[in-house]
């Protein structure tokens, strides 16, 4: 009874309705669209990294003096019995060869066999006579495959193109083999990988580099990546929460127009109230009206929004981000909705109160 009531009131006043319903739409797709928005942004983040969960990154500490490692260096964590994984890097001038251009780029030394632990995905393969390079650095110049550049005065073909890593190889740069490295800029190592096939045991390793490398002096700093992706994970999270909470003002206004709506809507209907209430209708009665017809509001606005930003999520997400909605993201939208519903409900609780407690007689006399 008070749901056909509460609709037909709401009928009568479609314009004004449809407005606060407009509020409560666009804040429910806020919130829920930046909380689908952020989980899928954290998921490509993480999973463009999940390959590198595996490893432990050991670095020169130059606070004690240590820039390179050595060859002795090498051998030492090889006492592990884990792949260890040296990474040299230095910067150069790169002559692109026909395009009269040169520029600067970081040049890494690899050797050829452990490339693939990178997971750079890249089609040919590193030979000495050849290069790879980074995506940026290859759009930055119109490179290709099959392309030359100058190094040194030899030139190199390309053989292949991939996405920086960031925290391993950094974005405009060039990829040697070991040997050619070597061969240009000498036997020293700016980075040592260490690929730890059992996540379970990565604690483990670190204390032990600690403990070879770490003897009389901290030569070294010990990272895992496991650890850094965990961090850029709360990061994301804590961005989604913030971006939720600037959703979540625009619902309060919607909120706040709820309320007016309704404290209207008492006004005018104020002998209609004396009415009902001389007829035998209770307290609770128009008390329970009054919440009815926030209700549907909030439900109905809730439902369009949580639709709209699921279109909405999935556009970005899947033309932008070439992902997928998760189920994280999904939770959002539900948090949403729930915020909606109460958001309107508690907006009009005042109204629905000053309504039920209005004087019949009083409200009688109202014109």
């Amino acid at each position: 009874m008070y749901l056909k009531m509460a609709e037909r009131n709401l009928r009568r006043h479609i314009l004004r309705s449809t407005l606060a319903l407009l509020g409560i739409i666009i804040g429910v797709m806020t919130i829920s669209s930046l909380g689908i928005l952020g989980s899928a942004l954290k998921h490509k983040v993480l999973e463009n990294f999940e390959g590198l969960a595996d490893f432990v990154l050991v670095y020169p500490n130059p606070e004690e003096g240590y820039f390179y490692f050595t060859k002795r260096d090498v051998d030492s964590l090889k006492k592990l019995r884990y792949t260890v994984i040296p990474i040299s890097l230095k910067t150069d001038l790169v002559y692109i060869r026909g395009e009269n251009k040169k520029s600067y780029a970081k040049i890494y030394g690899i050797r050829k066999d452990q490339i693939r632990y990178l997971n750079l995905e890249t089609q040919g393969r590193l030979k000495d006579t050849k290069v790879y390079v980074d995506s940026f650095f290859a759009r930055s110049h119109d490179l290709e495959v099959g392309d030359r550049i100058v190094l040194r005065n030899t030139s190199f073909r390309i053989a292949g193109i991939y996405n920086s890593s960031f925290f391993i190889i950094s974005p405009n740069s060039i990829i040697l083999s070991q040997k050619t490295y070597r061969r240009f800029y000498g036997d020293n190592y700016s980075l040592l990988m260490v690929y730890v096939k059992d996540r379970g045991e990565i604690e483990k390793v670190k204390r032990e580099i600690e403990r070879i490398m770490n003897k009389k002096e901290r030569k070294v700093i010990v990272q895992s990546m496991d650890k850094i992706l965990k961090s850029i994970g709360d990061v994301v999270d804590k961005l989604s929460l913030f971006l939720m909470g600037i959703g979540g003002i625009s619902l309060l206004v919607a909120g706040v127009g709820i309320g007016n709506v309704m404290l209207m809507s008492t006004v005018e209907r104020t002998r209609e109230i004396g009415i009902m209430k001389s007829i035998g209708a209770s307290k609770r009665d128009i008390l329970m009206l009054f919440l009815c017809e926030s209700l549907i509001l909030g439900v109905i606005g809730s439902v369009l929004g949580v639709l709209l930003s699921l279109i909405l999520s999935y556009l970005v997400v899947h033309y932008l981000l070439n992902s997928y909605i998760t189920l994280e993201g999904l939770v959002y939208s539900l948090l949403g909705f729930l915020f909606g519903v109460g958001i309107s409900v508690v907006a009009s609780l005042y109204p629905a109160y000053k309504a039920a407690n209005l004087d019949p007689v009083k409200a009688l006399k109202s014109e």
